[in-house]
């Protein structure tokens, strides 16, 4: 502890910025990690078969019943099946405005990792250019010796600011490249199911009844 805290004053001033800038980033992977592995569990495959199963034999209380959880999926199934007797373009409209605020709360955080991997390395510059200031400042000493304690100084300032910026930046990125893979196949399985209930809806004994007889009226 007392080895991290010496490396932190010895880099100066811009590496408490990058230690806070890391301790923020790994807030948020730990937050995306638990909300993609752990916190949104679900088996949607299986949720889609069942929930399709009730759609075919008519009973939407049970399909409904199915989509009374937290996940983003349920939530969208719901708002499908909430409007199964309405129209296609109804149907679709409640989805899509359900998907809307559901997948952004899904994708909540993800996109701030790379922004935070920026700034770890634009720290990281600018602490090597403090390092370098200092270094080439000590250069006007008289004496030698002060000369090369301001140049060993200046340089270990600019390569702790440099190694530390860039292990942040780096880390950084590699969980946002993981986590966003998780969570677009994630979407997309999401997408596939909501996309096959509605096409269910649409072709389900109650629609085609629906359906016809609304063209009926129509011809008449």
């Amino acid at each position: 502890m007392f080895v991290i805290v010496e490396l932190l004053l010895a880099g100066g001033l811009f590496m408490f910025g990058i230690l806070a800038t890391s301790l923020v980033a790994v807030g948020i992977i730990f937050q995306r990690v638990y909300t993609l592995w752990l916190g949104f569990r679900l088996n949607i495959e299986g949720l889609r078969d069942k929930v399709l199963g009730h759609v075919d034999a008519g009973d939407y209380g049970k399909a409904a019943q199915l989509c009374g959880g937290n996940h983003p999926l349920q939530k969208m199934m719901l708002a499908a099946i909430e409007r199964a007797n309405r129209s296609e373009k109804e149907i679709r409209r409640n989805v899509e405005t359900c998907a809307v605020t559901e997948l952004a709360r899904f994708r909540r955080g993800t996109a701030a990792l790379p922004h935070i991997s920026n700034l770890a390395t634009l720290l990281g510059l600018l602490g090597t250019i403090h390092g370098l200031i200092i270094s080439f400042s000590g250069m006007q000493a008289v004496d030698a010796a002060a000369r090369q304690a301001a140049l060993s100084k200046g340089v270990a300032v600019a390569f702790y600011n440099t190694f530390f910026g860039l292990t942040v930046a780096t880390v950084t990125v590699v969980a946002y490249l993981l986590v966003s893979a998780k969570q677009n196949r994630e979407m997309t399985r999401m997408e596939q199911a909501t996309a096959a209930l509605v096409d269910r809806l649409l072709i389900s004994p109650e629609m085609r009844g629906a359906t016809t007889r609304g063209g009926s009226a129509g011809a008449r």
